[in-house]
């Protein structure tokens, strides 16, 4: 995962292989196998989700997993750079 500090805001991309290695372990996921790029508040609250037109493709579920686990990345990687 790569964690972008944007103004207020924090980026975290989920690479394709990531995405993919991911699904393993939620294999029924309906997750597309490319890039996710989440967007959250300093606070941890998702705001957005990139590319925006992937959101009919998600899986409900997988996708709040997924930007959890990003987020709870994003933030530690935060936690370290102070």
């Amino acid at each position: 995962m790569r964690v972008r500090v944007v103004g207020s805001f924090v980026n975290v991309s989920v690479s394709e292989a990531e995405v993919r290695l991911w699904k393993t372990r939620w294999p029924g996921s309906g997750l597309p196998s490319r890039r996710i790029t989440f967007q959250f508040d300093r606070d941890g609250s998702l705001i957005d989700i990139w590319p925006y037109w992937y959101a009919d493709l998600f899986d409900g579920a997988a996708a709040v997993a997924l930007s959890q686990d990003a987020q709870a990345y994003g933030l530690a990687r935060l936690a370290r750079r102070r």
